[in-house]
This record gives structure tokens, C-alpha cells and sequence, in this order.
């Protein structure tokens, strides 16, 4: 029993021996190991390109990368005029529908026109048609004559557009009112833009130009006395014949929209359309050469209007406030306007225009003729004309002397009518 116990201390004594050699060995193996290995080595200094343009493909890349990004990023940004298109305005937002956004744009834009008026007589009184006598006074005030704040873009569909703005004046005071104007249409092509809202009547080409975009201080005496004005309504618009023939019609709730809401007189409306043509390539923006072209480009246009109107006996303080009136001036809803004790009610409204406008090298000339009717007249009394036959035109010439900078603007306008002629000169100036 005690040899075998012996045995068993001997033999586990060997084991541990074994090991521990075993151990030993395995170590010496493992720092020998280390140091045929060579040290590691850490950067102290940066990597640089050896051959510069691969360093300048590189720094392109990234800046690509970059401005990728960025432009993802909704954020504020103006997009100006150019020589063809006004300004598309601030850029508040501008969705991507590819990424799975909602898709929205929205673009900020607008002016105001700041107006010193005076106005020195040179006669105290005078009488209209009616035989009624008013003072004449002399005039010396600042207004802010037109002021617009625009929202435009789309929303749903980048086809279903909108444009929303509040216009306004002070020339009837600082209570007046501010007036929603826009239309909200769906674009199916360039051929065709088809909506609703509360839009200019095309009945003059000088009408339809943006209000900052005028040629002189404002629009023609003979603009103001013929046009028609704001009213609720439909229209299309759109350009045909690779964008040369453009065209703007449709139906609205009457001439002027200024007293025809839900409640409005009557159930007839006003037809109008206005097209033009500009076949030597795009006109641009307004009537003046501002862009100081090289090539001659010219613009050839007529409109016209229809309506069945009510006669507005309340005389308008806005500027765009439309008020037939005669040549003389005499409201034609004025009492006695077209005979002792008479009144009108209802008329005929019918206007015929043609223009033509041509710019080259800084020189801009623009004209438009104008053919009013009015006749059907209803109401009371006995009417001492069955119809009235006005005619007029105007014409600008400007010249940018300076390109996209300055230049000078005369202006004449008249018009003609069976109570009396009138006639308009002006001079003003275009510029940035």
C-alpha cells in the first residue's frame, strides 16, 4: 500500500516537471517571436497628394458632395429677374416628392410704390355732362399708390399651382381695405393652365403688364379710361407654336369686380381674351429695353371684351378700380349723365384693342389703339343717345442709355368721344 502511494507522488512530481519545462519553453518561443517582429510605427504627420490634379478631382468631388447636400436643405433664397421672366421671388419652401416629401413650394415676393403727388390747377371748377359743377382743387400728398405681398407655387401636385397675394393703397386712407387677389389652376402643359380666382380682365395689353413693370410713373390716361379692372372669375392660359403665340381668356363676374360678390345684380358675365404674338423670339420682361438687346425682337397683340354691365354708381378710390365714365369725365352712372332726369342701369360694355411693341439696342417703343361701345342702355328717364363710340391710344418710346441701368420715357395718350377729346403727355424714366 505505501510503495503505491509512492508511486503516485513520483509520478504526479513528473507532471508537474513536464509542464513547467513545457511553459518555459513556450515562452522563450513567444519573446523570440516578439522581436523578430518590427515595432508599430503611429502617423505624426498628414498623408499629401503627390500629383495635384488628383488632388484637385478629389477637392471637386467633395465640393459636389457638399452643395448636394445643401441643396436638400430647405432654407430662404431669391431667385431674380432676368431678361425674359420677372422675379420668381424669395424661395421660402421647396419640397423634393422623389425623396417621399410632401410636395410644396412656396415663393415670397411683392413691391410697394411709394407716390408723391401734386397737382396744380389751373381752373376752380368745372361741369359734366349732367350740367353739374364741381371745385377743382390743387393736390400735394405722399401715398403708398400700390403695395402687393405675393405667395406662389404649388402644393399637392407640382401641376396644381397657385398664386395668392394682398393688395392694397392708402389713397383713400390709411383704413382702407386690402383686397385678396390670385388664382389656384392646374397646369397640364405649357399649352395650357386652366383655374379660378380674382384676376385682372385681359382687355389691354398695357392692363396685363405687371403693375412694377409699367414703361412710365404709372399706366396711360387713355389705359385707365378704356380698361376693365379686377373681377372673380375663370380663365386659361398658355403658350402655343413653340412659346411664340401666347394667349390669356376666359369669363369673370363682371368688368369690375369691385361690386359683384355672392349677392351681386343679375347673372351675366364678362367674356375677354388677350393674345399676342412674338415671332422674331421672346419679347421679355415689360415694354422698355432694359436688356439692351443685340437681335430686334417685336410683339403683336389685340384683346377684346363683352358684358352685359351694371352701372356703378360709386366711384372708386383705387387705382385699379375700373369707372365708365365719358370722355369728359362724367360717370355714366351718374344721375343725368345721358339726358335730364334720367339714370343708367344696365349698358353694354364692348372693347377692341390692337398693340404692337419693338425693342433693339436700348430703344423700346410701345402702342396700343383702343374702340370702345357702349349702348343698350337701361333705366330710367329718356336717354338722350342710344349708343356712345369712344376711340384713343398711346404710345411710349424709351431709350436705356445706360444698359439695364437708366433711361428716359416720354409718353403721349389721347382719347376721343362724342362729350370731349383728352389728351396726356408725360416723361418719366426706367430704371435699377
Amino acid at each position: 500500500m505505501r510503495a503505491r502511494l509512492a508511486t503516485a507522488v513520483l509520478f504526479a512530481i513528473a507532471c508537474l516537471a513536464a509542464g513547467w519545462l513545457a511553459g518555459a519553453a513556450t515562452l522563450t518561443r513567444a519573446a523570440s517571436f516578439d522581436d523578430a517582429v518590427e515595432p508599430s510605427q503611429y502617423l505624426t504627420e498628414p498623408l499629401t497628394h503627390e500629383d495635384p490634379e488628383q488632388e484637385a478631382r478629389l477637392r471637386a468631388l467633395v465640393d459636389e458632395m457638399v452643395a448636394a447636400r445643401l441643396a436638400g436643405i430647405p432654407r430662404p433664397r431669391y431667385i431674380p429677374a432676368t431678361d425674359l421672366a420677372p422675379p420668381k421671388g424669395m424661395i421660402l419652401l421647396n419640397t423634393d416628392a422623389r425623396r417621399g416629401e410632401f410636395p410644396f413650394s412656396m415663393a415670397l415676393g411683392g413691391y410697394m410704390q411709394l407716390r408723391w403727388f401734386e397737382f396744380a390747377r389751373d381752373a376752380t371748377q368745372w361741369t359734366n355732362s349732367a350740367n353739374t359743377t364741381f371745385p377743382v382743387n390743387n393736390i400735394n400728398t405722399f401715398n403708398i399708390n400700390r403695395f402687393l405681398l405675393s405667395f406662389h407655387g404649388h402644393v399637392v401636385d407640382e401641376r396644381l399651382v397657385y398664386n395668392f397675394a394682398f393688395f392694397g393703397t392708402t389713397n383713400v386712407g390709411i383704413r382702407s381695405g386690402v383686397v385678396p387677389i390670385g388664382l389656384l389652376g392646374w397646369k397640364f402643359d405649357e399649352a395650357a393652365t386652366v383655374g379660378g380666382g380674382m384676376t385682372p380682365v385681359p382687355g389691354t395689353r398695357e392692363w396685363i403688364e405687371a403693375t412694377p413693370w409699367t414703361v412710365g410713373i404709372d399706366r396711360s390716361m387713355a389705359n385707365t379710361f378704356f380698361r376693365p379692372g379686377f373681377s372673380p372669375g375663370v380663365a386659361a392660359i398658355g403658350s402655343l407654336a413653340d412659346k411664340t403665340l401666347h394667349y390669356q381668356a376666359g369669363v369673370w363676374n363682371a368688368i369690375d369686380g369691385g361690386t359683384t360678390g355672392v349677392l351681386r345684380r343679375g347673372t351675366s358675365m364678362a367674356w375677354a381674351g388677350n393674345t399676342w404674338w412674338e415671332p422674331w423670339g421672346p419679347f421679355g420682361l415689360g415694354a422698355s429695353d432694359m436688356e439692351h438687346r443685340d437681335d430686334p425682337v417685336i410683339r403683336l397683340g389685340t384683346s377684346g371684351v363683352t358684358a352685359n354691365t351694371y352701372a356703378n354708381p360709386i366711384v372708386g378710390n383705387n387705382p385699379e378700380d375700373t369707372i365708365v365714365r365719358l370722355s369728359d369725365g362724367t360717370p355714366l352712372a351718374a344721375y343725368e349723365a345721358l339726358g335730364p332726369l334720367s339714370r343708367v342701369d344696365t349698358f353694354m360694355y364692348q372693347l377692341a384693342t390692337v398693340d404692337a411693341a419693338w425693342k433693339y439696342r436700348g430703344v423700346g417703343i410701345f402702342c396700343e389703339y383702343y374702340w370702345r361701345l357702349l349702348d343698350d342702355f337701361r333705366g330710367t328717364g329718356t336717354f338722350n343717345r342710344s349708343s356712345i363710340f369712344d376711340q384713343g391710344g398711346m404710345g411710349y418710346v424709351s431709350w436705356c442709355f445706360v444698359p439695364r441701368t437708366y433711361g428716359p420715357t416720354p409718353a403721349r395718350a389721347w382719347s376721343r368721344g362724342p362729350t370731349a377729346p383728352a389728351r396726356n403727355t408725360a416723361a418719366g424714366s426706367t430704371g435699377i
